[in-house]
């Protein structure tokens, strides 16, 4: 299971040197010697879509976590970092001053701010019964929160409150009201104005982490309740916790943040520099946004998951100052189809760890890397969790020359198990981006003798594709399926993956994004790491089991390579977002 340390140290010397130098920023970032200098001005945001949630209940991408960053607060949160993506863990206070946790790590108190106060539709203060009513919203049968299997698992009293939530029917926010109105969460309690306090079903070291997500964000029940999750009136009668404001809101064509007069901002990590943000959100297309960034037209980008080679080669040569790199902790892998009953040779066969190893073995990650542009678009990935999260290793147990494969190592261990012929249905998502990495996956596993049929599935959203795998019916049509995930936060974030999605503990039978597995071995290792107050060893343990027993198969992370305007200073990387946070960087003019 270990790296043979003599034959591809070098290679680990390098893998580290890849993503050292992806978690540190290149752009010019240095803050000036007069900080007031940063403020003012209005930053230009040049997004591709229109902005897919502003109500923080819903917002599960990436995009709508950098946009709400500015319009909403939490318990606690992230600063910000200079230095990278993965460097942005550190929990820090928010709209709770300070804490206390009780000494068998069940009981959180928090103790809110004064003076704090809401903007847009409601201008009333705070309270921690507004944090109870924000909690209690998010088993809503009309818009479930995206992440509701946290809360299940930790907030003590929520499972049961949120069984009784979906008896509610849809489509009757008045319905909605009684029932919040009528139930309460046993874990959850606002003492008084002041003191809100959380009991858990289990000690969880990432607990503080799960509060930084904008889910926990306060919220006004006499105008939030009055509307549906996140539609046109919730948006047009938007109520901000945060240092900024809707000023306006054209569907389809521009959003614009407005800076809250006199708003307080003690203890506020978000600076709030600029007077406003504006999304143009008509930018056509990825070489649209990046005209307009280098034009001057646009600061910043929404939306692009990759900018043009010829655009960032440009920027390297004439601008580097503004061009910032670092490891995302993004992944692409190769999941397997595991049903307990196979429905095809194949899946009967990729039970079998060395039939796993050969497909391991047979994968060019390098060529998947230059196939997405290369190092500043991805490096490769070996492991089950990437490089910005606790429980990474920097090993891999199954190394090939450079990243390109060892065919004849797989074609041997095809032939030693009987599978010399064997024929895989690999289903992707039907974009440019899958549809580039499917090709690279069948080219690099013919050379070991294994046919790959390729199998698109149509309508580009990830939804759409994880209810595709999770199809019963559609079990017979898949053996591997090319996916992707990103993590919720950076840090102490195993949860998600392997204390989630391969934890069958947690996650029994199913298939959740192309993942059903069960190893009573790494279960072990989570139970330990969720109980852990310092779960790195254990989750360094878990990590190195499911990865040494392929629980799936690893293939890239990817690299954020992102370009600004000239105007663009103070730049800062916001975890959470997984990109710049907008309350943090400046323009200049």
């Amino acid at each position: 299971m270990r790296t043979p340390r003599k034959v591809v140290g070098a290679l680990i010397a390098t893998t580290a040197l890849l993503v050292a130098a992806c978690g540190t920023d290149k752009g010019g970032s240095a803050s000036p010697a007069n900080p007031d200098s940063l403020f003012g001005g209005t930053l230009h945001v040049a997004s591709v879509e229109d902005i897919d949630a502003l109500d923080p209940l819903i917002a599960y991408s990436a995009e709508s976590w950098q946009v709400i960053r500015a319009t909403t607060r939490q318990l606690v949160t992230y600063a910000g970092s200079k230095d990278g993506i993965g460097d942005d863990t550190k929990v820090v206070p928010d709209l709770a001053e300070s804490w206390d946790i009780s000494p068998d790590r069940l009981t959180y108190t928090f103790h809110l701010r004064d003076n704090i106060a809401y903007s847009g539709a409601s201008s009333r203060p705070i309270t921690a019964r507004d944090f109870v009513y924000a909690v209690k919203r998010f088993p809503d049968p009309n818009a479930q929160v995206s992440a509701i299997t946290y809360f299940n698992a930790t907030f003590a009293g929520f499972k049961e409150y949120a069984d009784e939530f979906a008896k509610v029917p849809t489509g009757d926010l008045a319905a909605v009201k009684n029932f919040i109105d009528s139930h309460e969460i046993s874990g959850l309690k606002a003492l008084d104005d002041k003191t809100l306090q959380l009991t858990l079903t289990a000690p969880a070291s990432d607990i503080l982490d799960i509060l930084t997500l904008n889910f926990v964000t306060p919220l006004p029940e006499e105008v939030t309740s009055k509307y549906f999750a996140d539609s046109l009136e919730f948006r047009k009668n938007y109520v901000s916790s945060g240092p900024y404001q809707i000023k306006s809101y054209d569907q389809g064509r521009q959003l614009t943040l407005a800076k809250v007069p006199e708003y307080n901002s003690d203890g506020d990590p978000r600076k709030a520099y600029t007077d406003e943000i504006v999304f143009d959100t008509t930018v056509a297309s990825a070489d649209a946004a990046s005209q307009q960034l280098q034009t001057g037209t646009a600061d910043i980008a929404l939306y692009v998951r990759a900018f043009p080679a010829n655009a960032i080669a440009q920027y390297k040569q004439r601008d580097p100052d503004h061009l910032h790199t670092s490891a995302s902790g993004s992944a692409v892998f190769i999941s397997w189809n595991n049903p307990a009953a196979p429905k095809t040779p194949a899946q009967a066969a990729l039970k079998d760890l060395k039939v796993r190893q050969a497909v391991n073995y047979s994968l060019n990650r390098a060529d998947v890397v230059r196939g997405l542009g290369g190092p500043d678009s991805a490096i490769p990935s070996n492991e089950i969790l990437t490089s910005t999260i606790v429980g990474y290793n920097n090993e891999n147990p199954y190394p090939t020359p450079e990243d390109k494969g060892d065919p004849d190592k797989a074609r041997a261990l095809l032939a030693e198990t009987g599978h010399p012929d064997l024929t895989l249905s690999v289903a992707y998502r039907n974009t440019p981006e899958f549809e580039k990495i499917g090709t690279s996956v069948q080219t690099a596993l013919a050379r070991s003798g294994i046919t790959v049929r390729l199998v698109p599935i149509a309508g580009d959203s990830w939804g759409a594709f994880r209810s595709y795998l999770a199809e019963g019916s559609n079990l017979n049509q898949w053996d591997l399926a090319i996916t992707n995930w990103t993590p919720d936060w950076q840090g102490n974030s195993a949860r998600m993956t392997l204390g989630g999605w391969l934890n069958s503990d947690f996650a029994p039978g199913g298939t959740w994004n192309g993942v059903t597995y069960n190893n009573p071995q790494l279960n072990a290792a989570v139970a330990r790491a969720f109980a852990a107050p310092d779960p790195a060893a254990d989750w360094k343990q878990a990590n190195k089991i499911a990865t040494a027993d392929l629980a799936w198969f690893p293939l890239i992370e990817r690299v954020k390579t992102i370009p600004t305007s000239e105007r663009v200073t103070n730049w800062t990387w916001q975890s959470l977002g997984n990109n710049a946070d907008i309350t943090n960087i400046s323009v200049n003019g």
